[in-house]
């Protein structure tokens, strides 16, 4: 199975921040993974080049072992240096176009988007999924605008690639979030500023296990 076909059975994306979690960013990336999330996204601001390579080689060895991947916000360089899987990029970012060229056909290409426009533009320049948000209002992304839970349908009605809801997910809203058509999702705070990491990633992927992935 091919990274890319694999991409097709995510269920539980997590986002790792350190400025959010509650544990290091290696220990944190063990528990959501054992927990069962299907892919890690490592995303790092402000951090320099050299740690943010650090940090991501220790979080590749543990999604290899573990049969997870690992997707880099941002940084298309650090693809290749640590060999992660993909590359999630924002709308102010790079296209998935440009992106392909430096990355190559083999690695995953995620784009955020928060509109059928920008969802269709992104399938057009080679993106292999799309995250769609934020669905709710949230302080991760605070510059954003929540789109509302109907668009869900909508832009699964208009590309053909998965989709990933994200944006203030919580096991309180899941509910709503998966009848509105959604099948994966992507979580960041509710997870990793938890207490407890492991048994809260757990909770997300046994209700995301009661859904078909569209």
């Amino acid at each position: 199975m091919t990274k890319k076909d694999f991409l097709h059975r995510i269920r539980l994306y997590v986002l790792i921040s350190s400025n959010i979690a509650k544990k290091s960013v290696k220990e944190t990336a063990r528990l959501v993974i054992d927990g069962g999330a299907d892919a890690v996204q490592l995303r790092e601001k402000t951090i320099s080049d050299s740690k943010f390579i650090s940090l991501a080689r220790e979080v590749r060895d543990i999604t290899t072992k573990r049969g997870s991947l690992l997707i880099i916000n941002d940084r298309v360089h650090v693809v290749r240096k640590v060999n992660a899987d993909g590359i999630h990029l924002g709308q102010q970012d790079m296209s998935a176009l440009e992106a392909r060229n430096i990355i190559g056909d083999e690695k995953i290409i995620g784009v955020s988007t928060h509109s059928i426009t920008q969802a269709r533009q992104a399938q057009k320049d080679g993106a292999d999924y799309i995250a769609i948000g934020p669905i709710y209002p949230t302080s991760t992304k605070d510059h954003e605008p929540s789109v509302g839970i109907e668009i869900i349908h909508e832009i699964s009605e208009a590309v053909s690639i998965p989709i990933i809801a994200i944006g203030a997910i919580t096991l309180e809203n899941l509910d709503e979030v998966l009848k509105a058509g959604a099948s994966r999702i992507a979580v960041c705070s509710a997870i990793i500023g938890s207490k407890d990491i492991y048994s809260s990633t757990r909770q997300f992927k046994e209700k995301l296990g009661e859904t078909k992935a569209h």
